[in-house]
């Protein structure tokens, strides 16, 4: 693990950095995929994206305050706008980015299921991409592990959600939509479905565990994977 890269006088958080460059290739990865999908708007495209990233940060930073730690905020309220010393929760960024794209999306008279499976490998491969900061901060870190692969004695699950996503990525790009919906909603249910899986490895403090066998995190999930298949059996009967 390795949260901060030295150069000379200068201390770079690589949680940041790696979010930095990841934020490069993604957008790079759709600005091709709008030259190569003329149906879709460059301008609301990027707008969209900004959309998503704005949002997305908001929302994750006021979950983890309000959810993982409300009575150190309390008592510490400033604390809330230094973000550079961590504190995010992925599902409440991602929820909260696509209230927000829907909004963005029905005020400009576009519709949201044929943007989220335009977007929705970008939206994976940035989750892929991102999980790597984690890795070199050191948070989201698995059980005790003897397996070969095992660093610093413990499951790199951090990895494990890396190597997953980007199989997503892989899985959810190459997907030629039959309807409308199609691409995002496979996309959430097997993010969903890896997450789940997991989540049975990592042992940081994710707070509160529901009937002390599964975390917030995985009722998250297991509420996604539902709402997912239902979408795509639901719209999949309409054409």
């Amino acid at each position: 693990m390795k949260p901060f890269i030295n150069i000379g006088f200068i201390h770079l958080p690589t949680f940041y950095l790696v979010i930095s460059i990841s934020l490069l290739i993604v957008l790079s990865f759709l600005s091709k995929r709008v030259e190569r999908n003329k149906n879709f708007n460059r301008q609301t495209a990027f707008d969209l994206a900004l959309v998503i990233m704005v949002f997305g940060f908001i929302g994750g930073r006021l979950l983890h305050v309000a959810y993982e730690e409300p009575r150190y905020y309390l008592l510490y309220p400033l604390q809330i706008f230094q973000f550079w010393n961590g504190g995010y929760v992925y599902y409440g960024g991602m929820l909260s980015a696509m209230i927000a794209s829907l909004i963005f999306l029905n005020r400009k008279g576009e519709n949201f299921l044929r943007w989220a499976d335009f977007m929705a490998p970008a939206f994976s491969l940035m989750y892929g991409l991102g999980r790597m900061a984690c890795f070199f901060e050191g948070c989201c870190y698995g059980k005790a592990c003897s397996l070969p692969w095992a660093i610093n004695g413990l499951h790199p699950t951090q990895l494990y959600m890396v190597i997953a996503e980007l199989l997503v990525f892989s899985f959810v790009f190459k997907l030629k939509s039959k309807f409308r919906g199609q691409i995002f909603f496979t996309w959430l249910m097997l993010h969903s479905f890896c997450r789940f899986i997991i989540e049975f490895y990592r042992n940081d403090d994710r707070g509160l565990m529901v009937g002390n066998a599964l975390s917030i995190s995985q009722i998250i999930s297991l509420v996604l994977i539902f709402l997912s298949v239902y979408g795509l059996i639901s719209y999949k009967s309409k054409n």
